[in-house]
């Protein structure tokens, strides 16, 4: 069987897109691996290895999933091995803080009016779904969203005074 010009130009574009594909399309290599692609057919064809002309293509096609299975061997080998990433340093509060923030937001609590304390528990810290929240205390989505907004808003003056008197009292 004998290739003529013609057909390895034909056979060239769609070996390069195929290649392009695979390896990705801004590789720098892509032409190195079709000519090497190219050339194992080449002798593949001299050697007669291939014995019919309709499995040309899928012979084609294993010799150039080789070549770049070689390439990206090849492309890690030489890459050189990953920077060890150091743990990241703890920031979590001290335990003495995490009480006193407890405390402060037990306190916070206690100073909101029932249903204002009730929505903020339910939904922040017991995490139940606002449907929910709304069969309990019979709001609408709409007085639920205004409810939530002010409890926030009560909740975070409460806080920030509570841990302003305890920073000047020297807590």
């Amino acid at each position: 069987m004998e290739l003529s010009a013609a057909d390895l130009d034909e056979l060239r574009p769609r070996l390069r897109f195929k290649v392009s594909y695979r390896v990705g399309f801004a590789c720098p290599d892509i032409e190195d691996i079709v000519q090497e692609t190219l050339a194992r057919f080449l002798v593949a064809m001299q050697d007669n290895r291939i014995r019919q002309r309709e499995a040309m293509g899928a012979y084609l096609n294993g010799i150039c999933q080789n070549v770049i299975l070689e390439y990206r061997r090849r492309w890690t080998r030489d890459v050189p091995d990953a920077e060890i990433v150091t743990e990241p340093a703890d920031h979590r509060l001290p335990e003495t803080e995490l009480f006193e923030m407890h405390e402060a937001i037990a306190a916070g609590l206690q100073e909101l009016s029932p249903r204002d304390r009730q929505v903020l528990r339910a939904f922040y810290l017991d995490e139940k779904p606002k449907s929910e929240i709304l069969a309990v205390t019979g709001l609408t989505d709409e007085n639920f969203r205004v409810v939530l907004c002010r409890a926030k808003e009560r909740f975070r003056q409460i806080y920030n005074s509570q841990m302003k008197r305890r920073a000047s009292s020297g807590h």
